[in-house]
């Protein structure tokens, strides 16, 4: 058995990818419609490459994001979760509306700026 590498010796040449490539790749395995190994065989790249691609380029959790330990816990999180929902809905109308209000042409509403 040799150990020996001969130059030239019939092997592809490595292929590299850039950084936007690997992160599309990453991108396709966090969608959740496809399993890793499906998005390696369509890319044609290997499984444990892909994986090495998302340890470093998946977004990771804030260590601040507790994940709720039980039922009851979840369910609190959840109202919680939709009542700040409410309150983000509400502030978006309230939003739409001051641009509504800030981008009407000053003669439209405003009584006495006639020259």
């Amino acid at each position: 058995m040799r150990n020996e590498k001969k130059a030239g010796s019939g092997g592809q040449p490595r292929r590299q990818y850039d950084e936007n490539y690997k992160r599309h790749a990453v991108d396709l395995t966090l969608r959740g419609d496809r399993t890793i190994v499906q998005v390696a065989q369509e890319l044609g790249v290997n499984e444990t490459m892909l994986y090495d691609w998302r340890r470093k380029f998946a977004p990771r959790p804030s260590g601040n994001l507790a994940v709720p330990q039980s039922l009851e816990e979840a369910t609190k999180e959840i109202a919680r979760l939709r009542g700040e929902l409410v309150r983000m809905q509400e502030r978006e109308t309230v939003l739409k509306k001051s641009l509504g209000i800030l981008s009407e042409t000053p003669e439209s509403g405003m009584p006495g700026l006639k020259s």
